[in-house]
């Protein structure tokens, strides 16, 4: 039997993804047409590196990628306060679950779910099982306001580290978002720090440590935060990575703990919310 993660990630591909290679592959038409990302996992990096050297989106999957990057300042950084919520905001994530809920990707994961519950399930209700998934909010402890689509795509600030951020586009667009801060000085918001864990030859996944100079739009001002280790797939769209976490999370779905995405063996670690309703965490973990 296909592995479902598989399954995903290859109709995501025919959808919005696009491929991960190295540094000097060839690009054919088919390439720049299909669209890709250069990922260099350079074992000598400095502070300076760039971990995803160019990214080339085909127009024709351009359209969710821009719906995503529009909810991506709609989050307050700190994940002890509450989110200050405007009518506009509401509105883009509407609009990009319109986009997505009936994607490729997400009629694979639909049919999975399906299938593993016996139970017939309309766009409606999935539109409304990602809506609750990745949008709604709940609290934990003295975490206000949490949502999985903030923490696994855009990332949170807990005092001094980052939470979360497992999206490589969000990683992308810090590495090359430049601002002016206190001291006119443009920096970029990411600053690679190291490379942790085994290193695997496809560059499908990152395993880094990196500080992320997080933009505080509460406080119009710079947060300094670091991740001592993290990770996340590099290639699928947004959507396709929301698939991916939306059947590992779903307790009914019974989908498999682990899986094998083009050859390479991975761990999925997921947490939900207090009530089981929510995602709280989900993201790769690769095994050597």
């Amino acid at each position: 039997m296909p592995d479902i993660y598989q399954e995903i990630w290859d109709a995501d591909q025919g959808h919005a993804g696009i491929k991960a290679i190295r540094p000097k592959t060839p690009i054919n038409a088919k390439l720049a047409a299909h669209g890709y990302v250069v990922v260099n996992e350079d074992g000598t990096a400095n502070a300076n590196h760039r971990v995803i050297e160019k990214v080339v989106i085909p127009p024709a999957k351009a359209a969710t990628y821009k719906l995503a990057k529009a909810i991506f300042n709609n989050y307050t950084l700190d994940q002890t306060k509450s989110e200050n919520d405007l009518p506009e905001e509401a509105s883009e994530v509407q609009e990009f679950l319109d986009a997505i809920h009936d994607c490729p990707p997400m009629q694979v994961a639909r049919t999975y779910v399906s299938t593993q519950t016996g139970k017939s399930i309309s766009k409606d209700q999935w539109w409304a099982i990602i809506e609750r998934l990745w949008f709604e909010r709940f609290n934990q402890g003295s975490n206000k306001d949490l949502s999985g689509f903030e923490h696994v795509v855009v990332g949170e600030q807990k005092q001094g580290k980052v939470q979360g951020y497992h999206a490589w586009y969000k990683y992308y667009l810090d590495e090359r978002f430049r601002r002016d801060d206190d001291d006119d000085k443009e920096t970029d918001t990411i600053r690679f720090v190291s490379w942790k864990g085994p290193r695997e030859n496809s560059p499908d996944v990152v395993t880094l440590s990196f500080e992320w100079r997080a933009f505080d739009y509460e406080a119009e001002q710079f947060r300094k935060l670091t991740k001592p280790i993290g990770g996340f797939w590099i290639g699928p769209s947004i959507e396709g990575l929301l698939a991916l976490g939306t059947i590992r999370c779903l307790p009914e779905a019974l989908a498999p703990k682990k899986t094998v995405i083009n050859g390479v063996k991975y761990n999925l670690p997921m947490f939900l919310s207090p009530n089981d309703r929510h995602v709280r965490t989900f993201y790769p973990e690769f095994t050597s």
